[in-house]
Formats: structure tokens, sequence, C-alpha cells
């Protein structure tokens, strides 16, 4: 049996090889090249691509480094629910052009925290904040491990669906409202996007992450009114042409951005 002292002696040791490792894995990063190193608890996951079609091979785990190149697309976190019904977490990446930018999105639902942070900037998207854990919060729809996301991708709760449905920003419920702002909860929620002015990120999943995202819960009561001018909306989002992305039509309404994508 190892000694304590003996158990402090290798842990010192392999901590200068872990910052070298990700700083070997920071530094490929460029304007051609979306890196990420993965940080905090180790789950499954895999790429889907930017309409949420799952690639084939894509599979793997958040540790260490990951080489998006251009990749413009989704990565979910932890393991499928259901085979048909997805609901995990999703971080969002698009490396290269005008608008390059990443996000975390809880639209389809909440499988693990994750947050992210842009090296150069040092801007956030995402929270660790561990939903399961919120006082006076539970989830309405479970499936499996995972809680859905009730807005979804068109932003429509099925009880809120009129000629004055305000199917992009409606607020979300309780249980994702405490990370509003700082993960997409519904598709207008475009605070949570950052510029990839570095293309090289540090992720973290779990509850147990350095980074706490200050603006979590700063949009928990929706972006719009849902009887004025520009924010009416239809009753049958599901008729619109699908989106690349699942959040904000499309649209990045963020410092910085712009309109994008």
């Amino acid at each position: 049996m190892r000694s304590v002292y003996s158990i402090l002696l290798f842990l010192a040791a392999a901590a200068p090889l872990l910052a070298d490792e990700q700083s070997d894995c920071l530094a490929q990063a460029s304007t051609t090249n979306g890196v990420i190193y993965w940080t905090g608890q180790e789950v499954s996951l895999d790429k889907a691509d930017s309409y949420g079609g799952i690639m084939a091979g894509s599979n793997g785990t958040t540790k260490g480094c990951m080489q998006l190149g251009q990749w413009d697309g989704q990565i979910r976190i932890g393991d499928q629910p259901h085979p048909v019904k997805d609901s995990r977490t999703i971080l969002e990446t698009n490396p290269v052009g005008q608008w390059a930018s990443y996000d975390v999105s809880y639209i389809l639902g909440y499988s693990h925290a994750v947050v992210c942070q842009d090296t150069v900037q040092k801007t956030l998207t995402g929270d660790s904040t561990n939903l399961w854990n919120v006082s006076g919060a539970t989830c309405e729809d479970k499936n499996g491990y995972t809680c859905v996301g009730p807005v979804g991708p068109w932003g429509v709760h099925a009880s809120a669906m009129s000629e004055t449905s305000c199917w992009n920003c409606n607020p979300p419920n309780s249980f994702f409202s405490p990370v509003a702002g700082a993960a997409y909860t519904y598709p207008d929620d475009n605070g949570s996007v950052i510029a990839a002015s570095s293309n090289a990120l540090v992720c973290c999943v779990g509850n147990n992450c350095k980074w706490k995202n200050p603006k979590a819960g700063t949009t928990k009561a929706g972006t719009c009114t849902c009887n004025s001018g520009a924010d009416k909306r239809d009753a049958t989002p599901e008729s619109k042409p699908k989106k690349r992305h699942l959040h904000g039509h499309g649209i990045h309404k963020v410092r910085g951005l712009s309109e994008v994508i």
C-alpha cells in the first residue's frame, strides 16, 4: 500500500505534466483550427452536424485535447438517454469565418453542467450549476437521467400556442431558469454566445469547476413581450424553414457578433 507521502509526491509530479498537456493542446489553435481542452468530470460525447444528426464514429469522452479543425456543429454531452429522444447538454461550435463563435445549449435538455472559457478573452459560455440540486425546482419531463427542455428548439410551450405565441423568447421554467443567460434555455437566449477570438477553449464538465458565470439567471424572464410588434409570432413555428443551429433561429445577438449565421 502506498503511503500518504508517496501519493502526494506522485500528485505533485503529475500536476506539471497536466499543465504542459493543456498548454500544448491549446497552442495548436488558430484562426482555422478550433481546439478544446476538457477538464472536470469525464463523460461520453457524440458529435452531431449543425442540424442535429449524430455523426457515425464520432463518439469520445470529455477528457484532454479535442481537435475541432473547422468543424461547425454540436457536441452532445453524456450518454444518449433514448434511441430517438435526445435531451443532452450541447456545446455548439463554429470555429471559423467572420462570425466564429461557441455556446452551451440546454435547448433540448440537460444532461451535465458544462462551462467553457475562451483562453484569450476569458469570456464564458455555460455554467457549473448542477440544476438537479437547485432548491425548489423540479424537472417537469425526465428522459432517463436527463431533463427535457420544455421550450424546445422552436421555443413553444404547448400550452401557449396562439397567434401571439412568443415562440422564440418564452422564459424557461424554474428548473432551467438559474442558468438562463449563461447557456441557451430558449432560442433567443443569445447572451450565452462567445466570439471565437482564439479558438482555444478550456471546457469543464460537472459542478466542481472553478468558473461561475455571472450571466447565469439574467434572462430568466425571457426576452420579449408576446403581444408587441416584432415580437409577435404565428402559431405554427414548425412550418418555418429548418435552421442550422438550435438557438436563435440562426441569429446571434451578442456584443461583437451583431446579426450572425
